[in-house]
C-alpha cells in the first residue's frame, strides 16, 4: 500500500474530498482510493497534483510498487524539465514586453520634448495614459496569451503555482530579479523616458 500526502494537502487547501474531485475532474472514489494508498492511473495523479499545486511526486511519501515508483519518477523528471524551460521562456517574454514598452515610451517622450512648451503638458497627459495602456496590454499578453501558449507547450506544468517557487527562489542576479519583478521596470522606465528628453532640452 502506498503512503500518500493527499489527505494532508487537501486539508491544507481547505478542500473536501468532493471539492478536490471536482477541481481535478476525477471521481470522488478516485480521491478516496488515492488517500487510502490504492493505485490510480497516472492521468488521475497528474490531475490531482495540478489541483493541489504540487509536482506529482509530492503526492507520495512512499510507493510500494517499484514499477509505479519509476513511472512517477519519470513523469516528475519531465515535469521539472518542462518547468525549467517554461520559466526561462516566461522570463524572455517578459523582457521583450519590457523592451517594447520602454522603447515606445522613450520615443514618444523624446517627441514631446521637440514640441512647443505650451503643448508639452497636453502631450504629457497623453504620455501618462499611454503608460497605463501599455502596462495593461503587456499584462494581458503575458498573463492571458502567454500563459495559454505556455500551458499548451508545457502541459505537465499546468497547475503548478509559480508564486510558491518564487518565494523559495533566491534572487542572486539581475536576470532573476527581472524575471520575478519585471513590472517594476514600467514606472522606472516611464520616468526615465520623460526625464531624459526634459534634461536634454534644458541643457541645449
Amino acid at each position: 500500500m502506498n503512503k500518500t500526502n493527499v489527505s494532508q494537502l487537501r486539508k491544507q487547501h481547505g478542500l473536501t474530498q468532493q471539492e478536490l474531485a471536482d477541481k481535478s475532474y476525477v471521481t470522488i472514489r478516485t480521491v478516496q482510493r488515492l488517500e487510502a494508498g490504492e493505485d490510480v492511473s497516472l492521468s488521475s495523479l497528474s490531475a490531482i497534483a495540478n489541483a493541489l499545486s504540487v509536482p506529482i511526486s509530492g503526492l507520495f511519501d512512499d510507493i510500494e510498487q517499484k514499477e509505479k515508483e519509476q513511472e512517477i519518477l519519470d513523469y516528475s523528471q519531465q515535469q521539472v524539465s518542462q518547468l525549467y524551460r517554461r520559466k526561462n521562456e516566461s522570463a524572455v517574454l517578459s523582457l521583450i514586453l519590457i523592451a517594447i514598452d520602454i522603447s515606445v515610451l522613450s520615443f514618444y517622450g523624446y517627441w514631446i520634448g521637440q514640441q512647443p512648451e505650451n503643448e508639452q503638458a497636453i502631450f504629457g497627459i497623453i504620455w501618462l495614459l499611454l503608460l497605463f495602456l501599455l502596462i495593461a496590454g503587456s499584462l494581458y499578453v503575458y498573463r492571458i496569451i502567454g500563459v495559454e501558449r505556455l500551458d499548451k507547450k508545457y502541459p505537465k506544468t499546468v497547475g503548478l503555482v509559480e508564486k510558491k517557487q518564487k518565494e523559495t527562489e533566491k534572487i542572486d542576479n539581475i536576470w532573476a530579479f527581472l524575471a520575478n519583478y519585471w513590472w517594476v521596470i514600467f514606472p522606472i522606465g516611464g520616468f526615465l523616458s520623460w526625464l531624459i528628453p526634459t534634461l536634454t532640452n534644458a541643457f541645449r
